[in-house]
């Protein structure tokens, strides 16, 4: 069965957009198909976290010659990086804050961004290993246009999925909520109905 890893990165709960539109997409591809739902709920999750020296050092030094503390520092990056490399699809519910993606978010891509695990060195250079996945970004903005000279946040999640080898990936923006929210979370939500998970 294949696995899907949703990906929330918003403290608000019920009141978040990102949120509502993640769940209406998750609920369509479980329609169209039978797939097993992981989350990952980044601002409530223990393991997703800023680390230490050790766990930097534990990053870059081989498994026989860590030490106990690294082990230990570098544990709950082990989960999240093997889970989100295990996963078929991924469903991320982001909302910009301060024209990037929340600090939770990026703590969890730096956490899941490992050698020999989301990407490997061939020849010197970094090479994505999540190949032949699919990639779904509900991107939400108070009033920073997406796509503009001000956005960070979807250039960012492109580069960053692109790195780890995930190259199909359908963006859903969603701008302005703050003047005009309920037109927007309708345009959404009608995209989402109309979308091809092909």
């Amino acid at each position: 069965m294949k696995r899907l890893l949703r990906i929330d990165s918003s403290p608000r709960k019920g009141a978040s957009i990102s949120r509502q539109l993640a769940d209406k997409l998750q609920e369509r591809i479980q329609n169209e198909e039978t797939i097993n739902i992981q989350t990952r709920d980044l601002y409530y999750d223990e393991l997703v976290k800023l680390g230490n020296e050790d766990q930097i050092n534990g990053f870059f030094t081989p498994l026989e010659q860590q030490t106990e503390a690294q082990k230990s520092a570098i544990a709950g990056s082990n989960v999240l990086a093997n889970e989100f490399a295990q996963a078929d699809t991924y469903l991320f519910a982001v909302p910009m804050y301060n024209f990037g993606v929340s600090a939770a978010l990026k703590t969890y891509i730096d956490l899941i961004s490992r050698a020999g695990i989301t990407f490997n060195y061939a020849d010197g250079a970094p090479v994505g290993l999540l190949e032949n996945k699919k990639a779904y970004v509900v991107v939400v903005t108070g009033g920073t246009p997406l796509e503009s000279d001000y956005d960070f946040v979807t250039p960012y999640l492109r580069l960053f999925l692109n790195f780890i080898g995930v190259t199909d990936i359908e963006f859903i923006k969603v701008s302005s909520t703050n003047t005009n929210a309920e037109e927007a979370l309708a345009a959404a939500k009608t995209e989402i109905e109309v979308l091809s998970l092909a």
